[in-house]
């Protein structure tokens, strides 16, 4: 069994069978004709494409159940699918595994360096939440998957993708709102650094680290629920066992839901106060309230969750002194009129008006 074999096993795939070349073909159609289409500012060419996804291998084969459906494996450029699934949903996720293998990027010796958002030091992965959820939300758009509200751990949010990474593609679409998705889905299909170039500059160098590490905090608590619920799903547990074990998935859950809040509230903080040290004109201010005010559409609450609501408040008061300055600012080179000056300036009208009047008087006669 040589190594690949192994670490295939040891990832719990198992039983490989290719695909037939028909369907390979098809799968081929599918995910060119879908990243050519719904991208082009990234300008991908369908031709391109369907060649180098044709060169690849696929494979359906037996996969643990708490794994999601489909798995690239950079390694020996193969795909694999679990087995039971008809072909058009073996299409869809295959549109997610492709994107990853043209993002990868290896060294002479195969040794892989970047995959998208995510780079490689030493063995070691940085930005790999990140990466998961960019690939997803171009996926979701590339299936033309339908947006839809759902709850999860107690949080209702709209998502582009509300079976697979629901949480992370909402704060990764928050992200984008904000950075503009061309240049998200540049660098995740292209793997460069232009996004999170993007997100420094507007967060903050030391909040973008931070919500990198939140994307991956997310990305683990949520592995840890999939695997404690195949164990209760599938385990002969006694009810001391099975008490402790939906015990610590409720934790877990409760751990998902603040550490979502957390991060949510850290993109909206860090990015709406740095932008507001950068506002200097009227027009400024009132693109900077309606992007706020607009943001409220795509975050997740909870029935407590009040951080937006109290933050909105609290820019909205600190917007009004500043418009108010600017307005005054604007109005030096127009003095104001005093009280004084507008009972004179009153004074002054009813007499000429008077004097009209006079002089028509003295016309008619």
């Amino acid at each position: 069994m040589d190594t690949i074999d192994v670490e295939l096993k040891r990832n719990g795939i198992e039983n490989e069978n290719l695909l037939n070349l028909q369907e390979k073909n098809e799968v081929a159609i599918y995910v060119a004709n879908a990243l050519s289409r719904n991208f082009p500012e990234i300008h991908l060419n369908f031709n391109t494409l369907f060649i180098s996804i044709n060169k690849l291998k696929m494979y359906v084969a037996d996969m643990p159940q708490n794994q999601v459906g489909a798995c690239y494996f950079y390694k020996n450029n193969s795909i694999y699918f679990k087995r039971g699934m008809d072909l058009h949903t073996i299409k869809e996720l295959a549109v997610h595994e492709c994107i990853h293998h043209f993002q990868e990027i290896k060294d002479s010796n195969g040794v892989l360096h970047r995959m998208g958002l995510c780079t490689y030091v030493r063995n070691k992965a940085y930005g790999n939440a990140l990466n998961e959820a960019a690939v997803q939300l171009m996926s979701s758009y590339a299936n033309r998957q339908k947006g839809d509200t759902v709850t999860y751990y107690g949080i209702s949010l709209p998502t582009d993708s509300p079976n697979y990474y629901p949480l992370l593609c909402n704060l990764i679409k928050q992200i984008a709102n904000l950075t503009g998705f061309g240049t998200l889905f540049e660098s995740t299909f292209y793997s460069n650094d232009a996004f999170f170039e993007k997100l420094k500059n507007s967060f903050g160098i030391d909040n973008a680290f931070e919500i990198q590490k939140d994307f991956e905090k997310i990305l683990k608590i949520e592995d840890k629920i999939n695997t404690l619920n195949v164990r209760i799903q599938n385990e002969n547990l006694d009810y001391k066992k099975f008490n402790k074990l939906t015990n610590s998935v409720a934790k877990y859950k409760e751990k998902m839901k603040n550490t979502f809040l957390a991060t949510q509230n850290l993109i909206i903080s860090s990015y709406f106060d740095k932008r507001a040290k950068e506002l200097q004109t009227a027009a400024q201010i009132e693109e900077y309230r309606r992007t706020l005010y607009s943001f409220s559409n795509l975050i997740g609450t909870t029935s407590t969750y009040t951080f937006f609501n109290d933050y909105y408040i609290k820019k909205m008061s600190t917007l009004d002194v500043m418009y108010e300055k600017m307005v005054g600012n604007v109005s030096l080179t127009v003095l104001k009129e005093n009280k004084f000056d507008k009972l004179l300036s009153l004074i002054k009208k009813i007499f000429e008006r008077n004097k009209v009047y006079e002089n028509n008087e003295d016309q008619n006669f």
